[in-house]
C-alpha cells in the first residue's frame, strides 16, 4: 500500500514538475478551493438538526415565560416566527419539558370556561353548544396536563343530541390519548389509567366510565381491563391451591411420622386427599337452648344435673264459689216481666257452681349468635392406607440361611393381622379429626408390597459376600502354600550346595594329596620341580592358616563356628 501511494505521489509531482508557473497557480487555486468546500461540506453535516420543543405554537405569554426560564438554565436554544422554541435534539427536549413542568411552565393554550367570560348578543344556540363542547373538553385536557405523568393529552368527546325517547338515546363516548412524560410508569400502572378514566367521567356529564377509551400516542388500548378479572381469577386459584396442598402435605408428613413409629419406615404408604373452603359466611343463629336448672357433679358418674326447656315467667289462679238464686231476666220497672215460659218455675229456686282458672306463662330461654366462618374451613377429607406384612428369612439347623437352586434366599410372609389393621384405622381417624358427618373418608387395607428387586438385591448381596468369603480362603490357603514351598525350596538349596561345597573340597583334598605326593617323590628322586603361581599362592595361604591357628586359636574357633551356623 506504501510503495502504491508512493508511486501516485511520484506521478503527481512529476506531472506538476512539467507545468510553467501560471499552469501551477491555476492548479494550486483548484486544489486549495476543493479543500475548502469539502470542510465546509464536512461542518455542515456533522451540525445536528434542530427538534421543536413544542410542536404547537406558543401564545406570547408562555413564550416569553419559556424563553427566559431557558435562559436561566443556561440552555442554548433557538427560535421561530417568535412562537416556536427549538433545541439540540429530542433528548434535551424531553429534559427541558421536565424541568418546565417542575416549574409549572408548561404551555396552556387551549381554552376552557373563558370561552362564556365574554358573549356577543348575535351567538346563536347552535355557537353555544359548540363552545359548551370546547370548554368542557378544554377544561378537561388542561386538567389532565396538571397531572405529573402526563406531557400532553387530547380529547375527543361524542356528545350525541338528546331524543324524546329513552330507547333512541345514544350515550356519550369519550378517547383519550396521552403521551407520558420520560421515565413514567403509566402505561403500565393500572391504577393511574383508572384514575384518568375516573377523572373523565366524574367531569363531564351523561359519560360513563365503560364509554371511554385511553390510549397511548401509538393507538395502543391501555384502559382494557379484560385481562386482570382473568389474572385475578387464577391467582386466587393458585393460592387456594397452594394453601390446600400444604395443609395436605403437612396432615400427610403427620401420619407418617406416627405410623413411621408403629410400622417402621418401608411397611406402608398412604395417600391424603383434602377438599377446603374459601367461602367467608356470615351465618345468623337464633336458638333455643336447655336451662340448667342444677348443674351436674363431675364427682359422679353419671349426669345428675336438672335441666329444663321452659321456664315460668308469671302465674294468675282464679277461684270463685257461687250460691245464690237464679238469675231471672227481668224487664223494665212497670211493665210485666217477659218471663219465658220455661223459667217461671225456677223462679224460687237456688244456684251453685265453682269456678277454678289456673294461668301459667313461661318462655324459652333463646340464643341469637351471628358466626363469621373462618375463609379456610375443612370440607372433606379421605385418607387412604395400605400395609404390608413381614419376611422372614428361613435358616437351617445349623443356622445358615436355606438357599434355593436358583441361589436365591427361601423367606416366609406374614400377613397383618386384622387388629392391627383396625388400630391403624383407629390412629389415623383420631389424628385427621375423624367426622363421619362431613363424609370424611379413611380406608386401611393389606396389601403385600412387591418386593422382588430388594429380594434381589439382598440375594447378590449375600451371594457376593460368599464369593468373597470363598475367594479370601482360597488366596489363604495358596499364600501357605506358597509359604511351604519356598521355604523347603530355601531348605533343599541349602542341602544341595553344602553337599556339593563337600563333593568340592574333597576333591580338592584328593588333588593336593596327589600333589603333595608327586612332590615327595620327585625331592625323593633329586627332581627339582618348579611350582606355579597358584599352587604357591595356596602353599602361602595353608601356611599363614597353620600359623593363625597355633597362635591365635579361639580366633580361628569362632571363625569355624560362624560358618557352621551359616551353614
Amino acid at each position: 500500500m506504501n510503495e502504491t501511494i508512493q508511486k501516485i505521489f511520484n506521478q503527481i509531482k512529476s506531472i506538476f514538475g512539467k507545468l510553467n508557473k501560471k499552469q501551477k497557480i491555476i492548479a494550486g487555486g483548484v486544489l486549495a478551493l476543493f479543500v475548502i468546500i469539502l470542510l465546509f461540506a464536512v461542518s455542515t453535516s456533522s451540525q445536528r438538526s434542530m427538534v421543536y420543543l413544542f410542536k404547537r405554537p406558543l401564545t406570547v405569554s408562555d413564550y416569553a415565560k419559556i424563553t427566559k426560564k431557558l435562559q436561566e438554565y443556561g440552555s442554548k436554544f433557538t427560535t421561530k416566527d417568535d412562537r416556536f422554541v427549538l433545541v439540540r435534539d429530542e433528548k434535551l427536549g424531553a429534559t427541558l419539558r421536565m424541568r418546565l413542568g417542575q416549574d409549572s411552565l408548561l404551555p396552556t393554550g387551549i381554552k376552557g370556561w373563558e370561552l362564556f367570560d365574554t358573549e356577543k348578543w348575535t351567538t346563536t344556540d347552535f355557537e353555544r353548544n359548540v363552545m359548551k363542547r370546547r370548554a368542557i373538553i378544554g377544561a378537561m385536557i388542561r386538567h389532565l396536563r396538571m397531572l405529573e405523568d402526563i406531557e400532553d393529552v387530547k380529547l375527543t368527546v361524542s356528545m350525541p343530541e338528546s331524543s324524546l325517547y329513552i330507547s333512541k338515546t345514544q350515550p356519550w363516548k369519550a378517547s383519550v390519548t396521552i403521551i407520558k412524560k420520560p421515565f413514567s410508569d403509566i402505561y403500565k400502572n393500572k391504577k393511574k389509567i383508572k384514575g384518568i378514566i375516573s377523572l373523565v367521567a366524574n367531569g363531564i356529564d351523561r359519560l360513563l366510565a365503560e364509554n371511554i377509551v385511553v390510549t397511548d400516542n401509538t393507538g395502543t388500548i391501555i384502559s382494557d381491563f379484560s385481562d386482570d378479572q382473568k389474572t385475578n381469577y387464577l391467582k386466587r386459584a393458585k393460592a387456594e391451591n397452594k394453601i390446600t396442598e400444604e395443609l395436605r402435605i403437612k396432615m400427610e408428613y403427620q401420619l407418617r411420622k406416627q405410623l413411621k413409629q408403629v410400622l417402621g419406615d418401608d411397611r406402608f404408604d398412604l395417600t391424603v386427599r383434602m377438599e377446603l373452603d374459601f367461602d367467608q359466611k356470615m351465618v345468623s343463629k337464633d336458638e333455643i337452648i336447655p336451662i340448667v336448672m342444677l348443674k351436674d357433679d363431675p364427682e359422679t358418674p353419671y349426669y345428675d344435673g336438672k335441666v329444663v326447656l321452659r321456664s315460668t315467667t308469671s302465674m294468675k289462679t282464679v277461684k270463685e264459689n257461687f250460691k245464690g238464686p237464679t238469675y231471672i231476666p227481668e224487664g223494665p220497672a212497670g211493665t210485666q216481666n217477659n218471663i219465658p215460659p220455661g223459667l217461671k218455675s225456677k223462679i224460687n229456686r237456688f244456684s251453685h257452681y265453682n269456678k277454678n282458672e289456673k294461668i301459667v306463662n313461661t318462655k324459652h330461654s333463646t340464643q341469637k349468635t351471628k358466626v363469621k366462618k373462618a375463609p379456610v374451613v375443612v370440607k372433606k377429607i379421605s385418607v387412604s392406607a395400605w400395609l404390608d406384612g413381614t419376611w422372614k428369612k428361613l435358616y437351617d439347623k445349623d443356622g445358615n440361611l436355606r438357599i434355593t437352586q436358583q441361589g436365591s434366599i427361601l423367606r416366609k410372609y406374614t400377613p397383618v393381622k386384622a387388629e392391627s389393621i383396625k388400630k391403624i384405622e383407629d390412629i389415623i381417624k383420631g389424628a385427621i379429626a375423624y367426622d363421619a358427618g362431613k363424609g370424611f373418608q379413611v380406608v386401611v387395607k393389606h396389601l403385600p408390597f412387591d418386593r422382588t428387586k430388594q429380594f434381589e438385591i439382598e440375594d447378590d448381596e449375600i451371594r457376593s459376600k460368599e464369593r468373597i468369603r470363598k475367594t479370601l480362603i482360597a488366596a489363604v490357603a495358596a499364600l501357605f502354600i506358597l509359604f511351604m514351598g519356598t521355604l523347603m525350596y530355601r531348605v533343599i538349596s541349602k542341602e544341595i550346595a553344602r553337599r556339593k561345597r563337600i563333593r568340592e573340597e574333597e576333591l580338592a583334598l584328593q588333588q593336593q594329596r596327589m600333589r603333595e605326593q608327586a612332590l615327595r617323590a620327585a625331592e625323593d628322586e633329586g627332581v627339582e620341580v618348579e611350582l606355579s603361581l597358584e599352587e604357591k599362592a595356596r602353599m602361602e595361604m595353608q601356611e599363614n592358616a597353620i600359623n593363625m591357628a597355633r597362635e591365635r586359636p579361639e580366633d580361628v574357633a569362632q571363625v569355624l563356628r560362624t560358618w557352621m551356623v551359616e551353614e
